[in-house]
């Protein structure tokens, strides 16, 4: 149930019966994910690396920061706790994830290959890109393109990862 902007009951009912199909491209086609791996490759390249709380947020990234979460590995890996979340995963999840865990937000097979995804990206130190459609009984409900970057942690000790999501219905 929802009043005056607030949600009272089960969060979860939004992400009832939806699938999330992945399909890996080479390089990312919306301008936000074309900007993000600009602006990280171009950190990368002559600095000691993308840090969390110098580089992002900053005035380069502010057109996409609705579209940026911050990731950071908990218990090896096994599981992800969403630091902080632009309003776009509010589209994607139905609500403010920021601070969940992603076991919180996804069913187990679905929060496994989410994990795994992520684990690659901070074991790579490359970037992933990914056309996603979230689909319901066989009908796209969203569609959107996933970045995951590596990122140093704000004391840059520790690998964390940066996504985004990117709407193709957005401008």
């Amino acid at each position: 149930m929802q009043a005056l902007g607030l949600v009272w009951g089960d969060h979860h009912a939004v992400n009832a019966n939806l699938r999330e199909v992945r399909a890996p491209i080479g390089e990312p086609t919306q301008y936000g994910a074309k900007l993000l791996l600009e602006q990280w490759r171009a950190r990368t390249d002559t600095s000691l690396g993308f840090v969390v709380g110098r580089d992002v947020p900053s005035r380069a990234l502010a057109p996409i920061l609705r579209s940026l979460a911050i990731y950071e590995p908990l218990e090896g890996m096994k599981d992800f706790r969403i630091r902080l979340a632009g309003t776009a995963f509010v589209r994607r999840f139905g609500r403010d994830v920021t601070g969940a865990r992603l076991s919180d937000l996804y069913a187990p097979e679905a929060w496994e290959t989410q994990c795994r995804a992520l684990a690659s990206v901070v074991e790579s130190g490359s970037p992933n890109v990914g056309d996603v459609k979230i689909t319901r009984d066989n009908r796209v409900y969203i569609r959107f393109e996933s970045l995951s970057l590596p990122v140093l942690s704000p004391d840059s000790k520790d690998i964390w990862v940066m996504s985004g999501i990117f709407y193709f219905d957005w401008a």
